[in-house]
């Protein structure tokens, strides 16, 4: 390989904050698939539940996710380094903190819309 041809690597800092915003889009995506498939969420009103009927459903729903996702990061951990990826650990955590930092949201607001009604 030339080394005109390498490309250098990617800042670690960029590879992380990238991998974190994917990690929330992925943790998103899993909760609430049925919700974004349709726009109405985009046009009409915004559904805090994001199409679960209660917020039981969606911390639920938030727990077997995180848990899922949590799984697939732990066995992509253990799999060892890639030879195709530079900081594929950087990559790793990203996707578990931004996971983790949706999980924490969509918990936290469901809880407190719970709380509210409950008085």
């Amino acid at each position: 390989m030339s080394a005109s041809s390498k490309r250098p690597p990617v800042d670690p800092l960029f590879q992380f904050l990238l991998s974190t915003m994917g990690g929330v889009f992925v943790f998103l995506f899993f909760v609430a698939r049925e919700y974004l498939r349709g726009l109405g969420w985009l046009l009409g009103s915004w559904d805090p539940n994001m199409g679960h009927a209660t917020e039981d459903e969606l911390i639920s729903k938030a727990n077997r996710s995180a848990l899922l996702i949590a799984a697939v990061l732990l066995a992509w951990a253990f799999m060892g380094p890639s030879p195709y990826r530079h900081n594929w650990e950087i990559e790793v955590m990203g996707i578990g903190a931004g996971m983790l930092l949706a999980y924490v949201v969509i918990i936290r607001l469901a809880a407190s819309r719970v709380k509210r009604l409950l008085g």
